[in-house]
């Protein structure tokens, strides 16, 4: 029975983070072209082998920041993917380098609090836009009551996996009332090789638009918050997880996705977060979510994402504020000027929705005070 639960609350906490991946995918697939099948393929596929390999839940979610900008300029899938091919080969060269593991110790605890508090904060923003793009109150309400329900659920053990039933409860609501359903047919996933991976052309204007902007953020937020957060959460399973592992993983998935004309994508922290608290404790989690997008994008993919979008904007929203509120209360364990430069950090990743701008600061308040602190400390004192 303890066997059995366990599974129900991985599958619980394996669709705690569908409120971040599937607005995104949706937007890249309706207003950017990207195939659908493509992007399932990709996510399931890297949700199955770090499950394999790390042996806890990791997460898995879009590139944020490149996928943004991209979206608002509508660039075509090509230049995206090629983005993603340039930052894999960063990061994978930091992970085979070490570098990785000397910019995991640049990144100490206020700064990566720092960092989680501004997702925290972008998601919460991000979550009231989602649910009503109009300012209608009703869909906030249903946002926001899903979330308190939410973050009751996830600080107590329960059986119960509410973050499935939630899921289930919106899609049948969705089933219910709408007018047409999509059609539902095998279709079988074909690969597309991305030709522009070799034109020059696009090559600098992917690293200019989209790959130095998102570089600070994948490794503050996507290595070296994650490694924080998979050893706060699971100290004694995480043993392979650490800055040059996750590097590795994040360089391999990008270059191969990216040379398939794929959805750039990293193990981000705020996915972690909601993972955790809607109930995942193992990797089973990766496995049952991984496992779900690998068979839609192999077999239905034409069809695939039309039933995925069904789940209503007010429910992803809610696991969005959900994810928000736990992530931002990271920061809680910070006291004086620690607590001080996170809630900077924090407050202009929320104002300029750019976390390498709260990097940026986080570093210049950070480093310096440390070294104006250990100079004095060696200062011999005065008669």
């Amino acid at each position: 029975m303890a066997r059995i639960n366990g599974w129900v609350q991985d599958a619980s906490g394996s669709v705690a983070d569908l409120g971040v991946l599937a607005p995104i995918a949706a937007a890249l697939v309706i207003g950017n072209g990207f195939d659908a099948g493509t992007i399932l393929v990709g996510v399931g596929a890297l949700y199955l082998l770090a499950g394999l390999y790390f042996k806890v839940p990791v997460p898995v979610q879009p590139i944020k920041a490149a996928a943004a900008i991209a979206i608002a300029r509508g660039l075509p899938p090509e230049t995206l993917a090629v983005a993603g091919v340039l930052l894999g080969v960063v990061v994978l060269i930091a992970g085979a380098t070490g570098m990785a593991k000397w910019l995991a110790r640049a990144f100490a605890e206020p700064i990566v609090r720092g960092l989680q508090l501004g997702v925290g904060l972008i998601l919460m923003k991000t979550a009231f836009v989602l649910a009503s793009p109009t300012g209608s109150a009703i869909p906030v309400a249903v946002a926001l009551t899903i979330a308190v329900v939410l973050v009751w659920a996830g600080r107590r053990t329960s059986p119960v996996p509410i973050a499935l039933g939630i899921i289930a409860g919106g899609t049948l609501f969705a089933l219910a009332t709408t007018q047409s359903l999509p059609a539902v047919h095998l279709a079988l996933w074909t690969p597309h090789l991305n030709a522009a991976v070799l034109d020059p052309t696009v090559l600098s204007s992917a690293l200019v638009l989209l790959v130095i902007p998102q570089i600070p953020l994948t490794f503050g937020n996507a290595v070296i918050a994650v490694v924080d957060l998979e050893h706060r959460y699971f100290p004694i399973e995480s043993r392979r997880v650490n800055a040059r592992s996750i590097s590795l993983s994040c360089g391999i998935a990008n270059v191969a996705t990216g040379a398939l004309t794929g959805m750039p994508m990293c193990h981000g922290s705020g996915g972690l977060t909601a993972h955790y608290r809607a109930g995942a404790r193992s990797y089973r989690m990766n496995l049952i979510i991984g496992g779900a997008l690998l068979v839609l994008g192999l077999g239905f993919a034409s069809t695939a994402f039309a039933w995925l979008t069904l789940i209503p904007a007010a429910v992803l929203a809610g696991f969005l504020a959900f994810t928000g509120l736990f992530h931002s209360s990271l920061a809680a364990t910070l006291r004086g000027t620690d607590l001080a430069i996170a809630i900077a950090m924090g407050m202009l990743g929320l104002i300029t929705t750019n976390l390498a701008f709260s990097l940026a600061l986080g570093l210049a308040l950070y480093w310096p005070l440390v070294l104006v602190t250990s100079r004095r400390g060696l200062e011999p004192a005065q008669s």
